[in-house]
This record gives C-alpha cells, sequence and structure tokens, in this order.
C-alpha cells in the first residue's frame, strides 16, 4: 500500500488554489516535494490502522431498532 500523508502544519498552495487544509490529507505529486515537506514539517505519514480495512466482524453491534 502506498505512503499516505496529512498535512500537519499551514496549508498547501498552487497560486491562489487551496490544495489542502490542516488536517486534510494530501499526496504529493513526485518523491522530491514529498521529501521537502517531510522536511519543513508541513505534511507527516499518516498511521494506517489495518482494523479500518477490514468487514466488521461483530454481527451483534449490527442489530437494533435505531429507537433506543
Amino acid at each position: 500500500m502506498a505512503k499516505q500523508f496529512v498535512v500537519i502544519r499551514g496549508q498547501i498552495e498552487k497560486g491562489k488554489e487551496v490544495l489542502a487544509k490542516r488536517g486534510q490529507p494530501y499526496k504529493p505529486k513526485n518523491k522530491a516535494e514529498e521529501d521537502r515537506l517531510l522536511k519543513v514539517g508541513v505534511i507527516a505519514e499518516a498511521p494506517v490502522s489495518q482494523k479500518a480495512h477490514e468487514p466488521e466482524s461483530n454481527p451483534a453491534l449490527n442489530q437494533g431498532t435505531g429507537g433506543e
């Protein structure tokens, strides 16, 4: 799986267009941009949890009438 990054400081802009704000995911266009943004602390590698990609395995959690 490819590395995923998130903006941790400021925002990333291209001219007047905002590409990503603090807290949003961002994919650098190439390795040079990735290295530069990591070095100055604008982006960081986002933690990826394996559980987040697995389907729910406990059917009891999905039961209910919705009126509780």
